[in-house]
């Protein structure tokens, strides 16, 4: 007879809730969010994802000629991506042009640890190209698989900023100037938040002495998951399935009654709401003002209300950036690879500043398992 598991420690923080498990001066959460200081709302109404991005990165705004320069290197690495990656992105695309953006960054950014023969970390400086590198080279990935499943060949990489140039690509048509104010501030709000869990498998990674693509690879499998990053991707679907202002209370009835998580709610930080949120609805119902969008705006308010009478929850950042994508026109299978391109810089950035003070992570558990027990040879189980 097999025993039963011992119960957990009373002290087991469970998903490390409320742990504090390292230190950082890249963001903080206290109060507010700020990026090196700076008030995310302040970084959000400037919208300039490469601005923040050298922050992250640096600790500082950047000068004119250091943001111009940061620009032209990053477009570069988005303007030539090796053709071994294109090649195979190619195969991969003819033989599954199903498959999902986001295992196609993983696979991607995977190749080009292999191209550019990264397999240990350098010191500082090669690692701040290296992450210049991943932030033109990720949405050129994304865009170019995007391409490849639709049939088409490869596209040139737009002149211009990143939102701009991206956004372009993505929709296929020169974007207006509203359009990219909005898709340059999601980027800012993803850009970087904390300990996550995709960011605490980077510095995890590279707390062993392995190198900054393997731990972008493994955060990128972090951030695949509906809990985290996927969760954006599952917004339209609520949306979607309760279609009209009057499903919307009992279709959430239906979600309580079952117990089933509301994706776009809560957060295991914010308990009083999530500041991006705020922010970034604002942004959207301005937006879709006058335009065929204010349906969905006002279907989400009734959910929202709801929500915070019921539940007491409020919208997390995903709730309104999957419908300013949708506004944008973009499709919901990009909705968390987009996410990708942006958390890059903050990604990058803890992966460096772990390097640079660098203990191994490795937590303890609590043991849960069968007592001791004696082993009995094969010829005597029965």
């Amino acid at each position: 007879m097999t025993a039963a598991p011992a119960p957990a420690p009373a002290d087991v923080a469970k998903g490390l809730a409320g742990i504090v498990a390292g230190s950082t001066a890249i963001s903080s959460l206290e109060g507010t969010l700020r990026y090196r200081g700076y008030d995310i709302e302040a970084l959000a109404a400037a919208g300039d994802f490469e601005e923040v991005a050298w922050l992250l990165l640096h600790g500082d705004l950047p000068t004119d000629a250091e943001l111009t320069g940061f620009r032209g290197r990053i477009a570069d690495a988005a303007r030539n991506l090796d053709p071994v990656i294109i090649d195979t992105l190619a195969r991969l695309a003819a033989a599954n042009p199903h498959a999902a953006p986001m295992d196609a960054l993983r696979t991607g950014i995977s190749m080009l640890g292999m191209v550019e023969q990264d397999d240990h970390p350098g010191p500082r400086p090669a690692l701040l190209a290296q992450a210049e590198r991943l932030l033109g080279q990720t949405p050129a990935i994304l865009a170019a698989w995007i391409d490849l499943t639709a049939g088409r060949p490869v596209a040139p990489w737009p002149a211009g900023p990143l939102a701009a140039a991206l956004l372009e690509r993505l929709t296929g048509r020169p974007p207006a100037a509203a359009a990219v104010a909005a898709f340059g501030a999601t980027l800012v709000f993803y850009a970087e938040h904390e300990f996550n869990a995709s960011t605490f498998a980077a510095r995890t990674v590279v707390s062993t002495g392995s190198d900054l693509h393997s731990a972008i690879t493994a955060a990128i499998g972090g951030l695949k998951g509906p809990l985290h990053g996927g969760a954006n991707e599952k917004v339209l679907e609520v949306l979607g399935a309760i279609g009209s202002p009057e499903r919307v209370e009992p279709w959430l009835e239906e979600q309580f009654a079952a117990k089933r998580v509301v994706m776009g709610f809560g957060h295991r930080v914010y308990k009083d709401g999530d500041v991006r949120a705020t922010l970034l609805g604002r942004l959207c119902r301005d937006m879709v003002r006058g335009t065929e969008g204010e349906r969905l705006e006002d279907l989400a308010a009734r959910v929202e209300r709801i929500m915070l009478d019921r539940k007491r929850l409020k919208p997390n950042l995903d709730w309104p950036a999957a419908r300013v994508y949708h506004a944008l026109g973009l499709p919901v299978k990009v909705f968390t690879p987009i996410f990708v391109v942006a958390r890059m810089s903050g990604w990058t950035a803890h992966c460096i500043e772990q390097i640079g003070d660098n203990r191994l992570i490795r937590p303890l558990s609590a043991y849960i398992g069968p007592p001791p027990r004696d082993y009995v040879p094969l010829s005597s189980r029965r």
